[in-house]
């Protein structure tokens, strides 16, 4: 019986998941994009000034291919090799092409977070991207549990970011507050780099996550890289 329960409680320790505190992220840096995003932020909060703790800076604005808990330094630095180790996959889908990243119109998940859409054609090549950097992150045997289906979308906006206001009554963030905005043309982003972000570490001086590696990639990368 003793034993029983002593297997009971090993698996109940390795069951729960540790959270992720490192995710990998394209950057989006375009100023038009990050220009619109602002504006619509901006006529949320003149719509709805208490909303103005749950937006996210343009700063930091990216797309998230997959989360990470990485729980050692030797993890961060199996981490790091495993994104330079998908460099070579990642040239090999875009052949030498660039990836106009376009966005247009905005959507939202469950009326929790309100994000910028990326044109489909766009989703399905980063897609293709992103599975090629999880392979390598599970070839390395790193811990990316956390990661849901990878769907490429720029978050400017989630309720989660001030758990104060659900404590206020704010359940959800309603539609009108960015109607004008709903089928926008927000503008194009072609796709150069992937960075190994920390979610916990101080952020750099421009406001964006602490990047422990990026890759640059695309001709724009090799370019740089030629340099």
């Amino acid at each position: 019986e003793g034993q029983k329960e002593d297997l009971g409680q090993e698996v109940s320790k390795k069951c729960p998941r540790k959270p992720p505190n490192y995710f990998v992220a394209v950057p989006v840096r375009d100023d038009q994009i990050l220009d619109r995003i602002e504006d619509v932020q901006e006529l949320i909060f003149t719509k709805e000034p208490d909303l103005l703790r749950a937006l996210l800076p343009v700063q930091t604005m990216h797309l998230t291919m997959i989360v990470a808990h990485l729980g050692t330094e030797e993890e961060i630095k199996k981490a790091v090799l495993a994104l330079k180790q998908s460099k070579t996959k990642v040239e090999a889908i875009l052949q030498g092409k660039d990836l106009n990243m376009t966005f247009h119109g905005i959507g939202q998940f469950n009326n929790q977070v309100v994000y910028v859409k990326m044109s489909e054609e766009a989703q399905k090549t980063l897609s293709r991207i992103a599975e090629a950097v999880e392979e390598c992150f599970i070839a390395m045997n790193l811990d990316i549990s956390g990661s849901k289906d990878f769907k490429p979308h720029l978050t400017f906006l989630k309720l989660s970011k001030a758990p104060s206001l659900r404590r206020r009554g704010f359940r959800k963030i309603s539609s009108d507050l960015y109607k004008e905005y709903e089928d926008r043309y927000f503008g194009t982003e072609v796709f150069s780099q992937i960075d190994l972000c920390a979610m916990r570490k101080k952020k750099q001086e421009s406001g964006y996550y602490y990047c422990e590696c990026s890759i640059n990639v695309g001709s724009r990368g090799t370019e740089e890289s030629k340099e």
